[in-house]
C-alpha cells in the first residue's frame, strides 16, 4: 500500500534537495527503477558532488578506503557515507574496495582492526570480524560465505538466549561501579541485530517468531535501564575493559513531545542525530514504536523542523545523518531534516 501522507514532502524534496536526497527518495520511497534514464543521470551527478567526490579521490590505489577498518577515518564510515549518498552497492570503487577488505593480501597493509576487536571477536560481541561481515551486508555480499554465515548464526544464538532471560543479571553483573557482561554471556547486540535486519537467509518461520519473541523480550528488560554495558576483556588479551556495541532500547519506547524537545535543546548536541537514527533504524522484526512516528509524522507535515531545531543540534546532526553537501543553499537545513524525518516515518504509524 502506498504512503500518500507526505506527497507534499516529497514534492519539496524533489524539486528544492540535492540530487542525492533526490536520488533516495526516488529509488527508496517511491521505489523508482535505479535504470531509468533520470536516475542514471542522478547518479552522475552524485558522484561528482564534493562530498562523494572527496571520498572517491581518496581512495587508496589497492581499493582500501581509510586507514582502518572502523572509526571516522574506517572502511565501515567511509563505505557507509558512500552508500548513504545513493552512491550504488555496484559502483567500480564499492567492489574495489570490497575485493580488498576480503583479500587478506590486502587487508593487512592497511589497519584492519580496531582496539579490543579481537577481544570482542572471542565474546561475541562485535569485533573485527563483525563490522567486516557488516559491511559485507550492506553490500549484499553472498550470505553463504563463511564469514557472514558464522555472524548470523552468533546473532541467532544471541537472539535465542534472550527470549529466556527474567533479568539484566542473568547476562550482565555489577561491581566497582561497572556493569559488564558475564563471560561468554549472550544477549543481543547494535551488530547482531543489524546483521538479521541486513540479511534473508536466516527467514525461516522457526527464526522469525524467536527473533520476534527475543526482541519483545529483549525491550522488557532493557527498557528502563540506563546503564551502559561494557565487555570484560580475558586476561589473553590483557585484561581491562573494552565498549561493545549496545542496542539502544530506550528508542523502542513511544516518544512524547515534551521529551523530545527536551533531547533537541539538551546539552549533547549530538543527541537528537543519535535517537533519530537509532528510531529510523529499527527492524520489522523489533516491537515498533508507533507512538514515536506519529509524532515524527506530525513534525513533519508542520514543516517547521527546520526552525525548531536549534543551529547548534543541526550542526551535530549533519555530521550523522547529513546529506546536503553544502549550507550555502538557503533550503539545505529544511531539506536535511524533511528527508531524516520522512526516512523514520514513511509507511509507518497510521495511514
Amino acid at each position: 500500500m502506498k504512503d500518500t501522507r507526505f506527497d507534499n514532502e516529497i514534492d519539496f524534496l524533489l524539486e528544492k534537495a540535492c540530487d542525492s536526497i533526490r536520488y533516495l527518495v526516488l529509488r527508496d520511497l517511491l521505489k523508482t527503477p535505479v535504470d531509468k534514464p533520470e536516475m542514471v543521470s542522478l547518479e552522475e551527478k552524485i558522484l561528482d558532488q564534493p562530498n562523494v567526490k572527496k571520498i572517491l579521490d581518496a581512495q587508496c590505489d589497492d581499493g582500501w578506503f581509510g586507514h582502518e577498518l572502523h572509526g571516522n577515518d574506517g572502511m565501515d564510515h567511509l563505505i557507509g557515507e558512500l552508500l548513504n549518498a545513493g552512491v550504488e552497492k555496484e559502483h567500480p570503487a564499492i567492489k574495489k574496495a570490497i575485493r580488498a577488505l576480503v583479500t587478506p593480501e590486502i587487508a593487512q597493509n592497511h589497519k584492519n582492526w580496531f582496539h579490543g576487536g579481537d577481544a570482542l571477536d572471542k565474546g561475541g560481541r562485535g569485533g573485527n570480524r563483525a563490522v567486516t561481515a557488516q559491511i559485507l551486508s550492506w553490500v549484499r555480499y553472498p550470505e553463504d560465505s563463511p564469514l557472514i554465515k558464522e555472524q548470523i548464526e552468533l546473532s541467532l544464538e544471541h537472539m535465542s538466549a534472550a527470549a529466556n532471560y527474567d533479568s539484566i543479571d542473568d547476562f550482565s553483573v555489577s561491581a566497582n561501579g561497572k556493569r559488564f557482561y558475564k563471560p561468554n554471556a549472550r544477549f543481543p547486540g547494535a551488530n547482531h541485530i543489524a546483521m538479521l535486519a541486513a540479511t534473508e537467509s536466516w527467514r525461516t518461520e522457526e527464526n522469525v517468531n524467536t527473533v520476534r519473541r527475543a526482541s519483545a523480550r529483549g525491550y522488557e528488560l532493557m527498557r528502563n535501564v540506563d546503564e551502559y554495558i561494557t565487555f570484560k576483556k580475558p586476561a589473553e588479551f590483557g585484561g581491562g575493559f573494552v565498549g561493545p556495541f549496545n542496542y539502544n532500547w530506550q528508542a523502542l519506547t513511544p516518544m512524547t513531545e515534551e521529551k523530545l524537545l527536551s533531547i533537541i535543546n539538551g546539552p549533547y548536541n549530538f543527541g537528537f542525530a543519535f535517537w533519530l537514527g537509532s528510531v529510523t533504524g529499527v527492524p520489522e522484526f523489533m516491537p515498533q514504536p508507533t507512538g514515536t512516528y506519529e509524532l515524527l509524522a506530525d513534525m513533519l507535515r508542520r514543516g517547521n523542523a527546520d526552525e525548531l531545531i536549534p543551529e547548534k543540534t543541526y550542526r551535530a546532526f549533519r555530521q550523522v545523518m547529513g546529506k546536503e553537501p553544502t549550507l550555502r543553499k538557503k533550503s539545505a537545513k529544511k531539506c536535511d531534516l524533511t528527508y531524516a524525518l520522512l526516512r523514520a516515518c514513511f509507511g509507518k504509524g497510521d495511514r
